[in-house]
């Protein structure tokens, strides 16, 4: 049960997301294939389901709410996926599988299948421990979606988030490890169905797909709940719509995956303004289409999108004063955010200023983007490069598909996408979506050349790609060595969590004494994620003070108002406790290294 739980969990998860993307079936364009269906049912209900989860949350969320919408979206799914079921053979059949290609995305699967069973190790610098999982697990203490007032980040729009609520809810807390899965499985079948879009056979989605699977800096978005993967899923999804767009309903739809991107990550408000530009340009000036009919295609669109990412912006605003929040310091001139202090703003763009430099700005680091991205990717806040195949071969992809419409909406996309991260953020990470339309545009470069110098062409081509392949492969499968063996040690577990997991001791000793109950943390380095009972903690990390107090006598002369049991105090930075030796009317019970509990008398 300590594996199959997460693994069933996951399985109820998609066979919902399933169900509730059927919905959207009618508005799916009738010239996309099975494929493209595939693709937009299944990232569509994944994004519905999210929102459906987070609505639901606002009022209840516990193991009987979410168990309910699941199994909703399961009982939608139903007929479907019996139908899908009896033509599984004959699908087979038709599909090619060319083993090399397989074998890479196989292999990178069950390594993160089997690695995603482990429980996750680490401390407040893994942003899934500092606010990912921290959130659902909050929320499922507390019965109801609310940010965590200790971590400011946890204010973000959380439609990925709320589906590893349930996961932890229904699998516990290594099924959302196991998410990166689906994440990864998504990922794939949309890379194939963009480049059969562009023109590839079979043989070319295949490859495509094993290119992006195999990039360290894709891969790390995906894994130990890390949500950019799926965020680059829904955008590419969005991509794809934007520029096949023709009726109404499909500008609908085009509309519902810019909102589910916009409920996953705040990224995407500017890529949707963007890719509404591209679309408008692509639509009047390269394929021709009559502009008032864009203008009102697009026009429904936008109120799709907004009508999907609203529920996540409008809490915001209701209940904390800004719809974008942290916000922006632009809207600090419009908006009056609840508990926003300048010490907290001050971290965030100091935050910001260390994280986003990259490789700098101006103009010649933006046109060597390309190679710094290819060779230096870790200048990007990343892990891991992306291979030479979209450097080395993509400029041929380009060149054979310049007269390419899609091709053209992609590259005008990917062009502004990429100038407004440089201006903004440069975090590798952030731009998946564009590593991805890399590796389509690499392997038309390899068709291309291959076919122009059928026996050199082919040889160098095979060469990059094999590099490639090997180079991803060469980082990812010995960066899970470790979650390899903890997934099927739980020996090697307890020790590696005791090795890698700063006050696991600690954590541990407060989570199995049923003595204690609500617990003040004083210490805002701690990672309350590891604790499985509720908790007190006044400073946050980014200088949040959740009792409107900035000294420890000050929060100690709360402490009867606090109703708390017990009082964990650690050394800060500068190597002192918050609390003296001997505290009156506290009994100190445990003590480990730099660590103390006490207990209220």
């Amino acid at each position: 049960m300590r594996l199959l739980a997460p693994i069933a969990a996951n399985l109820l998860l998609v066979a919902s997301a399933i169900g509730y993307g059927g919905l959207l079936r009618r508005l799916i364009p009738e010239r996309f294939t099975d494929l493209d269906r595939l693709v937009i049912i299944l990232l569509g209900g994944s994004g519905i389901l999210g929102t459906i989860l987070f609505c639901v949350g606002q009022f209840w969320f516990a193991r009987t709410p979410i168990l309910t919408v699941l199994l909703l979206g399961v009982a939608l799914a139903v007929r479907p996926l019996l139908g899908a079921l009896r033509q599984f053979p004959a699908t087979v059949r038709k599909i090619s599988f060319p083993p090399i290609p397989v074998a890479v995305i196989s292999l990178v699967l069950i390594v993160t299948a089997v690695a995603g069973l482990a429980l996750l190790t680490g401390d407040m610098n893994n942003d899934s421990i500092a606010y990912h999982y921290l959130g659902p697990k909050v929320w499922l203490r507390n019965g109801v979606i609310r940010a965590v007032p200790d971590e400011l980040l946890t204010y973000f729009p959380v439609a990925v988030e709320t589906q590893y609520a349930a996961l932890m809810a229904t699998g516990g807390q290594r099924a959302p490890n196991f998410f990166a899965v689906f994440a990864l499985t998504a990922i794939i079948l949309t890379t194939a169905s963009l480049a059969m879009r562009l023109g590839t056979d079979a043989s070319g989605a295949w490859w495509a797909a094993a290119l992006v699977v195999a990039m360290p800096a894709v891969y790390t978005g995906a894994i130990i709940g890390f949500l950019d993967v799926l965020f680059a899923c829904f955008l590419l999804a969005a991509v794809r719509l934007a520029f096949d767009a023709e009726t109404l309903s499909h500008y609908a739809l085009f509309g519902i995956f810019c909102g589910i991107s916009m409920g996953t990550k705040e990224t995407a408000i500017v890529a949707w303004i963007l890719l509404v530009f591209c679309s408008l340009v692509i639509a009047i000036w390269v394929v021709r289409r009559a502009p008032a009919a864009v203008l009102k295609g697009l026009a429904v669109s936008c109120v799709a999108a907004m009508a999907l990412a609203s529920p996540f912006y409008l809490r915001n605003w209701i209940l904390y004063g800004c719809p974008i929040y942290p916000p922006p310091p632009v809207l600090l001139h419009f908006f009056h955010p609840k508990g926003m202090l300048p010490a907290m703003m001050h971290e965030l763009l100091k935050n910001m200023h260390d994280q986003d430099q990259g490789m700098g700005g101006g103009l010649v680091h933006f046109l060597l983007l390309p190679f710094n991205l290819t060779y230096h990717t870790s200048n990007f806040n990343g892990a891991g490069g992306i291979g030479l195949a979209p450097l080395a071969l993509g400029p041929f992809g380009i060149l054979a598909l310049r007269r390419n419409a899609f091709a053209k909406g992609l590259l005008l996309f990917a062009v502004l996408q990429i100038t407004a991260w440089f201006a903004t953020a440069q975090i590798s990470r952030y731009i998946i979506p564009l590593y991805v339309l890399g590796a389509l545009f690499g392997v038309v470069g390899w068709r291309t050349v291959a076919g122009v110098a059928p026996r050199l062409g082919r040889v160098l081509c095979a060469t990059v790609v094999a590099i490639s392949v090997l180079y991803g492969l060469g980082n990812i499968v010995p960066a899970r060595r470790g979650d390899l063996h903890a997934a099927i040690s739980s020996s090697y577990e307890q020790k590696r969590m005791l090795e890698q997991t700063p006050r696991a001791a600690t954590f541990a000793f407060l989570n199995r004494d049923p003595s204690i109950g609500n617990i003040l943390i004083l210490n805002d380095g701690i990672a309350a994620y590891f604790l499985d009972k509720p908790y007190i903690k006044p400073w946050g990390r980014w200088g949040e003070q959740t009792l409107g107090v900035a000294t420890a006598p000050q929060v100690m002369a709360l402490l009867p108002e606090l109703h708390v049991t017990h009082v964990l105090d650690a050394k800060d930075i500068h190597g002192a406790f918050r609390l003296p030796d001997h505290p009156p009317g506290l009994t100190l019970v445990f003590a480990h290294g730099d660590e103390r509990v006490y207990r209220v008398d």
